[in-house]
């Protein structure tokens, strides 16, 4: 009987676990010019999964950067970026962490990046395909 029951609590213990976080990333978003819409796509997930997403924003003007503001479509979304401006030719660290918990199917999050250089944000658009476990 108490083997049993170890069994049983071992089981409810390994479906408590949330899934790992998977790290992915490595792309420059370069924040200048006429193009302001990216799509970044994750691939396949598993629902429950985390994915961050470690990239890099790149001021290709002249001036430098400010980031104003940063908005997403959902709670699902959550955002880390360096708060300094970014000078002329240079980088700035960036990161999203996308929790694909409670949905399942394609998927597609936005992300809004509003700069100093112009009132029009850069759109960052994140799309998954949501797997049931």
């Amino acid at each position: 009987m108490k083997k049993g029951v170890v069994v049983l609590l071992l089981a409810l213990a390994a479906c408590a676990q949330k899934p790992a976080t998977v790290t992915t990333g490595g792309a420059i978003f370069e924040l200048s010019g006429a193009q302001r819409d990216t799509l970044v796509d994750i691939g396949v997930m598993r629902a429950g999964e985390v994915i961050q997403y470690d990239a890099w924003l790149k001021n290709t003007g002249t001036e430098p950067l400010v980031i104003t503001g940063i908005t997403t479509s959902c709670g699902c979304t959550s955002i880390e970026y360096e708060r300094q401006p970014i000078a002329a030719g240079e980088k700035g660290a960036f990161s999203f962490r996308f929790d694909s918990s409670g949905m399942w199917g394609m998927q597609m999050k936005l992300i809004e990046i509003k700069t100093s250089d112009s009132p029009t944000p850069y759109r960052l658009t994140v799309k998954a395909q949501i797997q049931n476990n």
